[in-house]
């Protein structure tokens, strides 16, 4: 019976399932043939042939004789301390690339990125939405992005702070939590351009976490696209101004 905590090491090294078992009986049995090896594994005769092989070529056994071929693994330590020296060289050679790339690549202070498919700005919000840890201010003023955002945003605002800002006081009633009113500069600047400004682009949507990545929403002659930005160095100061300006939405009782 193969010890299975065994075979789980020999795995983690990059042997397979056979290779493993190969392997782990050899070790016990110090020699044998492929029939005996069969026996032992229960591995399929012509696998057999085959993982010994591979085994073979990896520097694990030998073979000697020819009626029957016998295999046995080589010595442990030999083995065990070429394994050791070829995972130190690969990794310091991976370093050595890594930090190249570094030292050559400049860095970035901010980072901005296109989202031009449904899939990816969909997947993007609701991760921002998940991983905020300090707070979040979205503003909205479409009632789709609301209607499908709305569970991802109710739950998000019950682990931090979330400030979320609609351009109409029917969007409110969307989402069961607080929402609030922009001022007069978000108002006319996010949510309606002031008479003379041919910006030709509405926002649908814009989210900011932590102060420090954002996501927006846009459209343009019907044309949907989204820019995702980490970290947005600007982040911080356009969420100190929203809040300096935001009133909250007051809800009116139904008479029933």
């Amino acid at each position: 019976m193969i010890d299975e905590s065994l075979l789980l090491e020999l795995k983690k090294i990059g042997m397979t399932e056979y290779e493993a078992k190969v392997y782990g009986i050899l070790s016990a049995l110090r020699v044998a043939s492929a029939r005996e090896i069969h026996e032992q594994t229960k591995i399929p005769r012509g696998r057999i042939y085959e993982t010994l092989t591979l085994l073979a070529e990896k520097g694990f056994v030998a073979s000697s004789g020819k009626s029957p071929v016998r295999y046995s693994p080589i010595d442990a330590v030999q083995t065990f301390e070429r394994l050791k020296k070829e995972s130190v060289d690969s990794l310091e050679k991976l370093y050595q690339r890594m930090k190249t790339l570094e030292t050559e690549t400049p860095e970035q202070l901010m980072q901005g990125y296109e989202l031009r498919t449904e899939w990816t700005r969909d997947t993007q919000i609701r991760m921002m939405l998940r991983r905020a840890k300090s707070e979040i201010i979205i503003l909205c003023n479409d009632e789709e992005y609301l209607t499908r955002y709305k569970s991802d945003i109710s739950r998000a605002s019950k682990r931090v702070p979330l400030y979320l800002v609609v351009g109409r006081d029917d969007l409110a009633g969307l989402v069961q939590i607080k929402c609030y009113h922009g001022g007069n500069d978000i108002e006319s600047s996010l949510f309606r351009h002031e008479a003379g400004e041919n910006i030709g682009v509405s926002m649908k949507l814009l989210l900011m976490a932590d102060r420090r990545e954002s996501v927006s929403i846009m459209e343009e002659n019907e044309n949907l696209t989204g820019i995702f930005i980490c970290p947005d160095i600007y982040a911080g100061y356009l969420s100190r101004k929203i809040l300096q300006e935001i009133q909250l939405v007051e809800r009116t009782r139904k008479k029933g």
